[in-house]
């Protein structure tokens, strides 16, 4: 291959191809032209053949470039030709990743877990999804047609989901401005948000992080008094992993930071198990908590 090609890195060939960049990630570890080593990607035989290149940085060490032209490969379109849409696509239109896209419908039942990738369900396929399997690894997946994207179930749960999407227009958006809406609720004469599983919050921060754990899969209660004298109430508690999580949200907001002080205080002095997560962790929790739960024994794919 010329020297003279231009090469990119994984994030920036993400950005290019409108792709969270763990969903390439998982779509190059599929097609195996990558693999895990411990916490690094390394490049296959395919990979290699395919154009992947080791470069070096002097802030991030060792990374995989890829030639531009790889913007144009069939594995980033396959299915287009057929009018079906995968994950990532879906979650492109619907504006989560392509992890999420897929949870959410197993959550609907309409996918399955298998061993590796996911499986069509009877009710997924009389919606009209097609069960297909990555030509190289034999990883199955599933494909939509294009009208499942206005399917009313799918509709009122993204809606649901979308609460939490746009945490930067706070200012300009009311929550409860629509009576109908299912994630409104009065609690104790105050505004607060239901999340799918049923836990009522009072933030559209804590309601996006229920949203990802119970998504995950991960048994957790909400607001939980802590095991100690007091009236202390964590954010959530994860029984299966004795495991608490607070959300610290802003520190430059007046009190929250003397306020955090002090209940971190109470979980080092009771020696309790805390796993902590501030404002700049929320746009990346598909990063940031399988990373932070690792550390607890807790593997999340």
């Amino acid at each position: 291959m010329p020297e003279t090609e231009i090469f990119v890195s994984g994030t920036s060939l993400a950005r290019r191809l409108n792709m969270p960049t763990r969903e390439l990630f998982r779509l190059l570890s599929e097609h195996g032209w990558i693999q895990r080593q411990g916490e690094q990607w390394r490049l296959t035989g395919k990979g290699e053949f395919e154009g992947g290149r080791y470069r070096h940085s002097e802030r991030f060490g060792q990374y995989i470039a890829w030639p531009e032209t790889l913007l144009q490969h069939r594995i980033f379109n396959a299915g287009q030709e057929h009018g079906l849409l995968g994950s990532a696509m879906l979650g492109e239109r619907f504006g989560l990743s392509a992890r999420q896209v897929n949870l959410l419908l197993h959550e609907l039942g309409w996918i399955r877990r298998a061993l590796r990738g996911w499986e069509i369900t009877p009710r997924g396929k009389v919606l009209g999804g097609i069960q297909e399997e990555y030509p190289d690894t034999g990883v199955p997946h599933v494909r939509w047609p294009a009208a499942i994207q206005s399917h009313p179930v799918l509709e009122q749960n993204l809606r649901v989901m979308h609460a939490y999407e746009h945490l930067g227009e706070a200012e300009g958006v009311d929550l409860f401005a629509d009576p109908e809406a299912d994630i409104c609720v009065e609690l104790a004469g105050d505004k607060a948000l239901r999340a799918l599983d049923g836990h009522v919050l009072q933030s559209k921060a804590h309601l996006m992080i229920c949203h990802w754990l119970y998504m995950s899969g991960i048994v957790h209660a909400a607001g939980r008094r802590l095991p100690v004298e007091g009236d202390y109430r964590s954010d959530f508690y994860l029984p299966s992993l004795q495991l608490y999580l607070e959300y610290w949200g802003d520190e430059n907001a007046p009190g929250q930071l003397s306020a955090k002080l002090a209940k971190r205080a109470v979980y080092e002095r009771h020696g309790l198990s805390l796993l902590e997560l501030d404002a700049e962790d929320l746009p990346r929790l598909d990063e940031v908590l399988p990373r932070k739960l690792l550390k607890h024994g807790l593997a999340v794919y």
